[in-house]
């Protein structure tokens, strides 16, 4: 419900923002059409008088074309496309909501924390996902009847650690230092739940002799899918 609310007002962005920008260019062109059939200067300079009329037609022509465009070519044109090649049905069959180059920011975390009971977590070791999102993982954890699984890669195992090591283009101590504070975050936060009812979320922390190809977050019946960078670099 809320990705559908967001994307209900990033359309209508859309819609005002080409609204306002025709309301402007057909203003202009209105002022230049007017300001072409007044005045005594012109009848002495008639070729300038027809380019300025002309010019302040063609903009009333490109507002309207440009307004339609935006609102209702480009939107149906992609309808089109995406019916013809048989994309369009095949995602919604598939139950993807959502497709963003952008994980962090344009992703309704907060929502999915927000009633998760199951949440399922797989990741190399997640940094800057724990820490962006630290004070709603504490909430989960304190909320009753809940569970969090968390699968991380083996640091014990040399031959995951390598592989990290050389898609992550950082030191094999640097993997398994990560991983295990990875490991102790999620210990602290379970063990701080408890400290203050016993009866707080199930953690667990398991490990995966295996370098993750990506990353996965499951909020009960929803899952968010982050592919990694496999060039050589940091994610």
């Amino acid at each position: 419900m809320a990705t559908r609310n967001k994307a209900a007002l990033l359309v209508e962005r859309v819609n005002l923002r080409s609204l306002a920008l025709s309301l402007l260019i057909v203003a202009i062109g209105f002022l230049l059409i007017y300001c072409s059939e007044n005045g005594e200067w012109w009848k002495e300079h008639d070729v300038i008088q027809g380019t300025v009329r002309e010019i302040g037609k063609l903009l009333l022509a490109t507002a309207i074309l440009a307004t339609a465009w935006d609102i209702y070519g480009k939107r149906a044109f992609l309808d089109e496309i995406l019916a013809k090649a048989q994309i369009a049905s095949e995602i919604r069959s598939a139950g993807i909501i959502k497709i963003t180059d952008t994980f962090h920011t344009d992703i309704d975390w907060h929502e999915y924390f927000r009633s998760v009971r199951h949440l399922d977590i797989f990741f190399a070791y997640g940094r800057t996902w724990r820490n962006t999102h630290i004070q709603e993982l504490q909430s989960v954890a304190a909320r009753r009847g809940s569970r969090i699984r968390v699968v991380l890669p083996d640091p014990d195992d040399q031959q995951t650690v390598t592989e990290l090591s050389r898609r992550f283009n950082t030191p094999p101590d640097h993997i398994i230092e990560s991983i295990r504070e990875a490991e102790q975050f999620f210990e602290d936060l379970r063990r701080n739940a408890y400290s203050k009812d016993p009866q707080a979320a199930e953690i667990e922390v398991w490990f995966l002799p295996a370098g993750p190809q990506y990353s996965s977050y499951r909020f009960d019946d929803l899952a968010v899918l982050a592919l990694y960078n496999h060039s050589k670099g940091r994610l």
